[in-house]
């Protein structure tokens, strides 16, 4: 099936949580780092990713914060 992490489209097998979705997709680095995440345009509590179940088409965004002064 395919999905769309921060637009860019990925191939997954059926039946990935977000939680498996972000540790195939994203850098190790990127994975340490805190971030949020949107389903689809909703945000998505970080408990809920292991249970949420990823459906062909949807799109998570993926933010991480921006530090500055």
């Amino acid at each position: 099936m395919k999905i769309y992490i921060n637009g860019q489209a990925f191939e997954l097998d059926q039946g990935f949580s977000v939680t498996a979705a972000l540790a195939q997709f994203l850098t190790p680095q990127q994975q340490k780092t805190s971030f949020a995440v949107a389903l689809n345009g909703e945000f998505l509590a970080r408990e809920k990713y292991p249970v949420t179940i990823l459906s062909s088409q949807d799109g998570l965004d993926v933010l991480f914060p921006i530090q500055g002064g």
